[in-house]
């Protein structure tokens, strides 16, 4: 079966990974569909991101290779932490999938940028336990968020999961907290002071503020992406309540990270809130989370028919909903 194929070859699931978004990235950029609105997201980088839209070739390119490498780095988080207890690939391929299985989410935008700070922050996180000293690393996690957050203002909950992962990694020392804050905050000072220096007459705050406001979306799917939704819905609930009833079968670091996963749900919920515009791009950060607990559920399950199924069933949605 396909399932137990890609679990016995990993570098396989690898290669499956990078040639079916690349198919699906090169489809949907050939054959555009809508216009997609292009505010959808919140950034303090707007100038950045309104220069290089004019580009809309390097756009798509600098976005799939944003992509890959996050997935990269992710897996290799994963694997290096013994996350999963074994080596494998699922986690980069769920989050490619996962970040190409919309038209929307084919292309070079800030969530995604966001994302892959996301994933550095959590990775310097982890590698805080254990530690007799780590304000170097707490340090670095609260700048990487800080920097997301430039990308993708709704990012500044994920400060709460920095400190959500304290209490679960570490023992309580108020200059670690402290660390998180000061390195959040340091690069606002930089990015304002450059642009109070170089556009000082851009609206900021009528651009920032202007995105708040809520945007009427119609929103519309079609059978196949109405096909894949579900898909997904399903495999996600499936894999969640997998994930929760087998957290104490690992070790206590991973059961800890476990934890951190299904805070970054909640958290990332409420990031998905504040952002003005609800389609797909608003739920790209839950990403992250959602490729973990995927791979968990795919790797650990013991129901063999109905977790082929389901991975059959979540490659051909998401074939279905892109090439049809």
């Amino acid at each position: 079966m396909l399932l137990k194929l890609f679990k016995t070859n990993p570098l396989l699931l690898l290669v499956f990974g990078i040639g079916l978004s690349t198919a699906l990235w090169v489809l949907t950029i050939l054959h555009p569909g809508k216009t997609i609105y292009p505010y959808a997201d919140i950034t303090l980088l707007a100038p950045f991101f309104d220069w290089i839209h004019n580009f809309p070739v390097v756009k798509e390119v600098l976005g799939f290779a944003v992509l890959l490498i996050e997935a990269g780095v992710w897996n290799r988080i994963v694997n290096k932490h013994s996350l999963l207890r074994q080596s494998t690939w699922f986690p980069f391929f769920f989050m490619v999938i996962l970040l190409s299985c919309r038209a929307s989410l084919v292309g070079f935008y800030p969530a995604m940028v966001s994302s892959f700070f996301l994933v550095l922050a959590i990775h310097r996180l982890i590698s805080s336990h254990m530690k007799e000293r780590a304000l170097s690393d707490v340090f670095d996690s609260g700048l990487f968020v800080g920097i997301a957050t430039l990308f993708y203002i709704p990012s500044m909950v994920f400060l709460i999961l920095l400190w959500i992962g304290l209490l679960l990694l570490r023992t309580i020392n108020w200059r670690e907290w402290a660390s998180t804050i000061i390195g959040f905050l340091l690069p606002f000072v930089f990015t304002f002071t450059y642009n109070l220096v170089f556009f000082p007459h851009y609206p900021w705050y009528n651009k920032i503020t202007g995105e708040f406001f809520y945007k009427s979306v119609h929103l519309s799917f079609s059978w196949e992406q109405v096909t894949v939704m579900v898909i997904i819905f399903i495999a996600a609930a499936g894999s969640v309540w997998f994930f929760v009833n087998r957290i104490t079968d690992n070790v206590v670091k991973a059961q800890k990270f476990w934890t951190l996963m299904l805070w970054f749900i909640l958290i990332g919920a409420g990031a998905v809130l504040i952002c003005p515009v609800k389609d797909s791009r608003a739920f790209s950060i839950l990403a992250i989370p959602g490729s973990f607990i995927l791979s968990a559920y795919f790797l650990k399950t013991k129901s063999k028919l109905l977790s082929e199924l389901l991975f059959i069933s979540l490659i051909a949605g998401v074939i279905i909903s892109m090439f049809f």
